[in-house]
Protein backbone atom coordinates (compact mmCIF):
# COMPACT_ATOMS: atom_id res chain seq x y z
CA UNK A 1 0.00 0.00 0.00
CA UNK A 2 2.59 2.17 0.93
CA UNK A 3 4.36 1.42 -2.58
CA UNK A 4 1.88 3.53 -4.43
CA UNK A 5 2.07 7.00 -3.30
CA UNK A 6 5.79 6.65 -3.27
CA UNK A 7 5.46 5.30 -6.89
CA UNK A 8 3.02 8.73 -7.78
CA UNK A 9 5.72 11.18 -5.99
CA UNK A 10 8.03 9.67 -8.38
CA UNK A 11 6.22 9.86 -11.34
CA UNK A 12 5.65 13.63 -10.10
CA UNK A 13 1.59 13.16 -9.40
CA UNK A 14 0.44 13.07 -6.20
CA UNK A 15 -2.93 13.24 -4.83
CA UNK A 16 -2.40 16.58 -3.92
CA UNK A 17 -2.55 18.12 -6.97
CA UNK A 18 -5.77 20.13 -8.51
CA UNK A 19 -7.86 18.28 -11.04
CA UNK A 20 -7.10 18.85 -14.18
CA UNK A 21 -9.76 21.63 -16.16
CA UNK A 22 -12.48 19.70 -18.16
CA UNK A 23 -12.46 19.68 -21.54
CA UNK A 24 -16.20 19.33 -22.04
CA UNK A 25 -18.67 22.43 -22.05
CA UNK A 26 -20.18 23.22 -18.83
CA UNK A 27 -23.47 24.37 -18.86
CA UNK A 28 -24.15 27.66 -18.04
CA UNK A 29 -26.49 29.01 -15.56
CA UNK A 30 -29.70 29.97 -17.75
CA UNK A 31 -29.78 26.69 -19.24
CA UNK A 32 -30.29 24.69 -16.21
CA UNK A 33 -32.96 27.40 -15.11
CA UNK A 34 -34.96 26.77 -18.43
CA UNK A 35 -35.00 23.43 -17.34
CA UNK A 36 -36.39 23.94 -14.22
CA UNK A 37 -38.18 26.12 -15.09
CA UNK A 38 -40.18 23.72 -17.22
CA UNK A 39 -41.19 21.52 -14.37
CA UNK A 40 -41.97 24.12 -12.08
CA UNK A 41 -45.40 24.19 -10.74
CA UNK A 42 -48.15 26.78 -11.93
CA UNK A 43 -48.82 28.39 -8.88
CA UNK A 44 -44.99 30.29 -8.58
CA UNK A 45 -42.61 27.37 -8.09
CA UNK A 46 -40.74 26.51 -4.99
CA UNK A 47 -39.90 29.99 -4.09
CA UNK A 48 -42.88 31.41 -3.64
CA UNK A 49 -44.11 28.16 -1.30
CA UNK A 50 -41.69 29.59 1.38
CA UNK A 51 -43.39 33.14 1.05
CA UNK A 52 -46.92 32.01 1.30
CA UNK A 53 -48.73 32.18 4.74
CA UNK A 54 -50.20 29.49 6.57
CA UNK A 55 -53.96 30.51 5.26
CA UNK A 56 -52.83 30.80 1.33
CA UNK A 57 -50.95 27.20 2.17
CA UNK A 58 -54.32 26.16 4.05
CA UNK A 59 -56.71 27.25 1.17
CA UNK A 60 -54.01 25.80 -1.19
CA UNK A 61 -54.23 22.42 0.49
CA UNK A 62 -58.37 22.03 0.68
CA UNK A 63 -58.34 22.65 -3.15
CA UNK A 64 -55.78 19.75 -3.98
CA UNK A 65 -58.11 17.67 -1.37
CA UNK A 66 -60.88 18.70 -2.87
CA UNK A 67 -59.21 17.88 -6.48
CA UNK A 68 -57.81 14.72 -4.89
CA UNK A 69 -61.15 13.61 -3.87
CA UNK A 70 -62.93 13.95 -6.94
CA UNK A 71 -59.76 12.47 -9.07
CA UNK A 72 -60.33 9.17 -6.52
CA UNK A 73 -64.11 9.42 -7.39
CA UNK A 74 -63.21 9.32 -10.97
CA UNK A 75 -60.80 6.56 -10.68
CA UNK A 76 -63.08 4.30 -8.39
CA UNK A 77 -66.24 5.18 -11.89
CA UNK A 78 -63.24 4.32 -13.92
CA UNK A 79 -62.41 1.16 -11.87
CA UNK A 80 -66.25 0.12 -11.18
CA UNK A 81 -66.32 0.46 -15.42
CA UNK A 82 -63.44 -1.71 -15.48
CA UNK A 83 -64.95 -4.45 -14.22
CA UNK A 84 -68.77 -4.17 -16.27
CA UNK A 85 -66.39 -4.37 -18.47
CA UNK A 86 -63.86 -7.43 -17.67
CA UNK A 87 -67.51 -9.09 -16.91
CA UNK A 88 -68.94 -8.00 -20.28
CA UNK A 89 -65.90 -9.96 -21.91
CA UNK A 90 -65.96 -12.48 -20.02
CA UNK A 91 -69.69 -13.23 -20.45
CA UNK A 92 -68.80 -12.80 -23.88
CA UNK A 93 -66.56 -15.44 -24.34
CA UNK A 94 -68.32 -17.48 -21.83
CA UNK A 95 -71.18 -17.07 -25.20
CA UNK A 96 -68.73 -17.65 -27.54
CA UNK A 97 -67.25 -20.69 -25.70
CA UNK A 98 -70.89 -22.16 -25.57
CA UNK A 99 -71.63 -21.39 -29.10
CA UNK A 100 -68.12 -23.54 -30.34
CA UNK A 101 -69.71 -26.06 -27.65
CA UNK A 102 -72.67 -26.07 -29.68
CA UNK A 103 -71.16 -25.77 -32.60
CA UNK A 104 -68.53 -29.04 -32.25
CA UNK A 105 -71.85 -31.13 -30.89
CA UNK A 106 -74.12 -30.06 -34.37
CA UNK A 107 -71.03 -30.90 -36.17
CA UNK A 108 -70.87 -34.52 -34.73
CA UNK A 109 -74.15 -34.94 -34.79
CA UNK A 110 -74.38 -33.75 -38.62
CA UNK A 111 -71.54 -36.44 -39.39
CA UNK A 112 -73.35 -38.37 -37.64
CA UNK A 113 -76.53 -38.34 -39.52
CA UNK A 114 -74.57 -38.03 -42.94
CA UNK A 115 -73.06 -41.54 -42.23
CA UNK A 116 -76.48 -43.01 -41.54
CA UNK A 117 -77.99 -41.26 -44.53
CA UNK A 118 -74.36 -42.59 -46.74
CA UNK A 119 -75.42 -46.27 -45.24
CA UNK A 120 -79.44 -46.19 -45.67
CA UNK A 121 -78.32 -45.13 -49.31
CA UNK A 122 -76.06 -47.47 -49.99
CA UNK A 123 -78.45 -50.24 -48.17
CA UNK A 124 -81.69 -49.02 -50.59
CA UNK A 125 -79.32 -49.68 -53.51
CA UNK A 126 -78.52 -53.25 -52.39
CA UNK A 127 -82.40 -53.46 -51.73
CA UNK A 128 -83.12 -52.33 -55.21
CA UNK A 129 -80.13 -54.67 -56.58
CA UNK A 130 -81.68 -58.16 -54.55
CA UNK A 131 -85.36 -56.74 -55.30
CA UNK A 132 -84.35 -56.31 -59.34
CA UNK A 133 -82.83 -60.04 -58.64
CA UNK A 134 -85.83 -61.48 -57.14
CA UNK A 135 -87.81 -59.97 -59.90
CA UNK A 136 -85.78 -61.64 -62.61
CA UNK A 137 -85.89 -65.02 -60.51
CA UNK A 138 -90.10 -64.32 -60.18
CA UNK A 139 -90.29 -64.52 -63.98
CA UNK A 140 -87.42 -67.35 -64.29
CA UNK A 141 -89.61 -69.37 -62.23
CA UNK A 142 -93.14 -68.47 -64.30
CA UNK A 143 -91.63 -69.09 -67.56
CA UNK A 144 -90.38 -72.32 -66.03
CA UNK A 145 -93.55 -73.41 -64.36
CA UNK A 146 -95.29 -72.48 -67.47
CA UNK A 147 -93.35 -74.91 -70.01
CA UNK A 148 -93.77 -77.38 -66.97
CA UNK A 149 -97.44 -77.21 -67.31
CA UNK A 150 -97.34 -76.48 -70.95
CA UNK A 151 -95.36 -79.73 -71.05
CA UNK A 152 -97.88 -81.47 -68.50
CA UNK A 153 -100.88 -80.30 -70.77
CA UNK A 154 -98.69 -82.28 -73.56
CA UNK A 155 -98.56 -85.37 -72.15
CA UNK A 156 -102.00 -85.58 -70.52
CA UNK A 157 -103.25 -85.71 -74.59
CA UNK A 158 -100.94 -87.76 -75.34
CA UNK A 159 -102.69 -90.55 -73.35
Amino acid sequence: MQDRPQDAKANGTTAEEKPKPRTRATTTRNSRQTKSKRFERSNGGEAADTDLSPKALLTRLEQQSGQLGMLRSKLDDARQALEKERAGVQADRDALAEERRNRERLEATLKREQAARKQAEETLEESRATATALEAQHHLLRAQLKALEHKKRGLLRRR
